[in-house]
């Protein structure tokens, strides 16, 4: 090829590629990055590129002693450690635990976890508990006893508040207290399940030691001692007792079953506080009411111990009391619509022992000491069915106990309107709040050494109501048959003041 040739070659070839350049990189645009880039991946997540295709990160300002780095941001020692990863101590020692760290635990806790308190040399946790999932809380190292627990409430607030609709809550081994508490009770809640085992709650206010409603609740080698005019212990839903001691001023333990629930060796004892007063005439121990048509409750081993009016049963299907025990009562049991069986009970009272208001009661081998107005009564549309009872009248008991008729006329005066301060020699020996703690093992009701399993013998003089199978018929009389006294006009007893707190 001539000289000339080569030259004019050259001179086409790099016209075209003058031409055809700006026409392929409006083609494609993406070839000059990508030729750029190529060399360096990740420049777009990582663009501050230096030193050839080496990343310079910019290091953060250093934390402040105490906080540590949390996804980009400073944050205090709550349980995150220098890596960012959760620790959450589920063992709080309460001789140097700091006010709020338990609900602070609590708050960080996976839902059904374990909280375990410690006490060696005796401190408590002073704080109010906000529970809002599942949690047990158990103890170690830590045994209840009087004036050493381990979680106190402020004053004003509640001990636990247990948020509605929260799974379950157990409580293990606790020695709660709550002197201060005002109008707030100690452990309150709504529609959850609580069990309570081991535990000992001690309060003083106006509301209640126990106060939950529509739940599942499950008792059990608990005790609740309360200086209230409330009751001690209330809770309205399904029931699950079983060796319980409740001692109160004023009302011992209320309870509204909405389901089949079942009761074993309950203790309910009245304290000296209050004894002389008004509050004492309307003292009752152990109450029931306000259940509906659909369910059974049956309380095995009920004891109870110094209050006006012992056990307190209104409304229901059908209850049933085995072998009770109710000691220095005026009225030993109460029915108020709702059927009731009292079978092999020891019932001493000072004015009538069963007294069925309305409703229907089956009673059976039943011994009533101490009587002086009725063993068994009956108001008009009411109806008993009883079968080998005994009934040991008080000497120079009323008339209506011989003739069993009754005119209107005040034949002797209930025995809580006396001027005596102490009604009985048996209120003298007893406990007020500030000294009374329980024995060291709780035993079944009616196996201590203050609560024997029978009454005292009759007293001297007393009349003994042959056993015989008696049934409610209008105006009926023992007459000089014998026979316990069922009777159907109404004395001035059916007006007496009902239970604070009881069913109107």
């Amino acid at each position: 090829m001539s000289r000339l040739s080569r030259l004019l070659a050259i001179l086409a070839v790099l016209s075209l590629g003058l031409v055809s350049a700006p026409q392929m990189a409006l083609a494609s645009p993406d070839a000059k990055i990508d030729q750029q880039i190529r060399p360096c991946f990740g420049l777009l997540l990582e663009p501050n590129l230096s030193r050839g295709c080496k990343v310079r990160y910019a290091k953060p300002k250093p934390c402040a002693r105490g906080y540590y780095r949390v996804r980009g941001r400073c944050v205090a020692n709550n349980g995150y450690g220098p890596g960012g990863g959760r620790y959450v101590p589920r063992e709080i020692n309460c001789d140097y635990a700091y006010p709020g760290q338990v609900n602070d635990t609590l708050a960080r806790l996976y839902d059904g976890d374990v909280l375990t308190l410690t006490s060696t040399q005796g401190g408590a946790c002073v704080e109010s508990l906000n529970i809002t999932q599942s949690v047990t809380i158990v103890v170690r190292g830590y045994s209840p006893s009087l004036n050493r627990p381990i979680l106190v409430a402020p004053s004003g607030q509640p001990c636990i508040r247990i948020a509605p609709g929260v799974s379950y809550v157990v409580l293990q081994g606790l020695g709660i207290e709550a002197l201060r508490a005002g109008q707030a009770s100690c452990i309150i809640g709504r529609a959850t399940e609580l069990a309570l085992k081991g535990v000992t709650v001690r309060y003083d206010g106006e509301g209640s030691a126990l106060d939950i409603t529509d739940s599942r609740v499950e008792l059990a080698d608990t005790v609740f001692i309360g200086r209230t005019r409330q009751p001690v212990v209330r809770a309205t839903g399904e029931i699950m007792a079983s060796n319980v001691e409740v001692a109160a001023t004023a009302i011992g333990a209320a309870f509204e079953t909405s389901g089949d629930s079942r009761m074993k060796d309950i203790r309910v004892s009245r304290l000296g506080d209050w004894t002389g007063s008004g509050r004492t005439r309307n003292s009752a121990g152990f109450v029931i009411s306000g259940m509906n048509r659909q369910q059974l409750v049956q309380v095995d081993g009920l004891y109870v111990d110094g209050f006006s009016r012992g056990v307190y049963i209104s409304g229901g299907d059908e209850t049933t009391l085995l072998r009770p025990v109710v000691r220095d009562s005026d009225w030993a049991v109460t029915l108020e619509d709702s059927n009731l069986r009292v079978l092999d009970g020891q019932l001493e009272a000072v004015d009538v022992g069963l007294y069925v208001d309305s409703g229907t009661l089956y009673a059976a081998d039943n011994k009533i000491v101490g009587v002086m107005r009725a063993g068994l009564y009956a108001e008009k549309g009411a109806q008993i069915r009883a079968r080998d009872n005994r009934v040991f009248a008080r000497p120079g008991g009323c008339q209506a106990l011989v003739t069993g008729f009754f005119d209107g006329a005040l034949t002797c005066q209930p025995w809580f309107e006396a001027p005596e301060i102490f009604r009985t020699p048996r209120d003298q020996a007893r406990l007020d709040f500030d000294s009374y703690w329980p024995a060291p093992s709780l035993l079944p009701a009616g196996a201590t050494g203050d609560a024997p399993t029978s009454l005292p013998p009759a007293p001297q003089g007393a009349s003994l109501e042959s056993p015989q199978t008696h049934y409610r018929l209008p105006n009926a009389s023992n007459g000089s048959g014998g026979g316990p006294a069922i009777y159907t006009s109404k004395p001035a007893l059916a007006g007496a003041p009902k239970a604070e707190g009881a069913p109107k």
